[in-house]
């Protein structure tokens, strides 16, 4: 196993996000303005894998951090809707992938969940030219997830959650780097999150 494989071992993926949110007059529809947090995102071994093969090293970027296989990006704002699980998260700090001289950098990473396709856009900058904000995982949220949310002494969980690869994500990487190894729909991880809301939105 080399160095990078031994910094990224193979533990079973997971993305953990930890929302801090309060209430808005928008309470009684059950709507929660995010007010910090963090999203653990854990790779995936096939993920891994293809870093690995092309020599591609992992580093954050700004405000997130790197532990093993796990990269940290702190929760700045967004909102949600305990009913239905719909809505926006925005993240600061990113992170880069280096190979030799060629790096992209995915930074300002957003969680979208209010349409029929729940997805993570990030802005790319690829090689010292700024490609602009993409389609970088789609999500998949877990069939076993109960609605509404409901906290139980201020936090929820959803977890199950499956990353993958999106197209866009898929060719900006391969453009990048000049390769064609990074395949549509590739499996990033799965998601699960602990979810901090205001005591007030208990037994909604």
């Amino acid at each position: 196993m080399n160095g990078l494989m031994k910094k990224l071992s193979f533990a079973a993926p997971v993305v953990v996000a930890a929302l801090t949110l309060s209430a808005t007059c928008a309470q009684a529809q059950g709507i929660y303005i995010v007010q910090g947090g963090r999203t653990t995102v854990t790779l995936s071994k096939a993920f891994l894998t293809d870093l690995t093969t092309l020599k591609i090293t992992p580093t954050t970027l700004y405000s997130s951090q790197l532990f093993e296989n796990k990269v940290f990006f702190p929760i700045t704002s967004g909102e949600i809707n305990l009913a239905n699980a719909a809505g926006q998260i925005e993240h600061s700090g990113g992170i880069a992938l280096i190979a030799g001289t060629k790096e992209v950098r995915l930074v300002s990473l957003t969680l979208t969940t209010t349409g029929e396709q729940a997805y993570i856009t990030a802005l790319v900058v690829a090689n010292g030219r700024l490609i602009g904000r993409i389609n970088l995982f789609d999500v998949e949220l877990s069939s076993e997830l109960k609605l509404p949310l409901v906290p139980e002494n201020g936090d929820f969980f959803l977890s199950g959650s499956k990353l993958n690869l999106d197209p866009a994500g898929a060719a900006a990487l391969n453009d990048a780097f000049g390769v064609k190894t990074f395949e549509d729909n590739l499996y990033v991880g799965y998601a699960g999150s602990v979810v901090f809301v205001p005591l007030e939105a208990d037994g909604l």
